[in-house]
């Protein structure tokens, strides 16, 4: 597990508090304490000679879960889906998957069925992208087809690989061979 979390952090986030305030808040969640961290920002903070240091508490997992106070702060500043997920990190509920690469994640996504991608690409914004992602198809399509030509990578650069995915083969065959048509009338044209 802890080869996956880089240097103990599990969860780094800053934001602005809410309106009116312009304080600025720091929350670290690392694999043994949560560090919350709170600069006060006023108009003294303008003057150069003015040096403001953030306050900061520190809690063990343990401390946090029964903090109210904190869990409150947590919910005004970074909302009610943060505090929900700090709370699950503090239990030792860790996302593994997240943590490694987006390459790592694209090829195990191309290892489930087109359903589940469907699925998965409505959870959230980072895995649509990466269910929607040129990488994903290309590795979907270099799976399930017997062969993959050169002529098919260039029009798949054109259209995309997903497009090329869901074409069946004989409108696929059609369509490279229009695109290698319009390709050479091009070239002779500029020539």
């Amino acid at each position: 597990m802890l080869s996956l979390v880089k240097n103990g952090v599990l969860l780094d986030v800053s934001e602005q508090a809410p309106s009116p305030s312009k304080d600025f808040v720091n929350m670290m969640v690392t694999t043994n304490e949560v560090i919350w961290r709170y600069w006060r920002i006023n108009p003294q903070c303008l003057k150069s000679d003015v040096k403001i240091a953030p306050t900061e508490t520190k809690e063990n997992h343990h401390d946090f879960l029964h903090n109210l106070d904190l869990h409150s702060e947590v919910k005004r500043v970074f909302g009610e889906n943060t505090l929900t997920y700090v709370k699950s990190l503090c239990e030792g509920h860790f996302d593994h998957f997240v943590r490694i690469s987006n390459a790592l994640q694209i090829y195990i996504i191309s290892f489930m069925d087109l359903e589940d991608i469907a699925k998965l690409s409505q959870t959230n914004k980072h895995f649509h992208e990466l269910c929607d992602s040129e990488q994903l198809w290309e590795h979907i399509v270099e799976r399930h087809c017997d062969t993959v030509t050169p002529d098919m990578k260039l029009y798949a650069g054109e259209v995309g690989w997903k497009h090329v995915f869901f074409t069946n083969k004989l409108q696929l065959q059609a369509q490279i061979r229009r695109h290698q048509q319009r390709t050479l009338f091009a070239d002779a044209k500029s020539h």
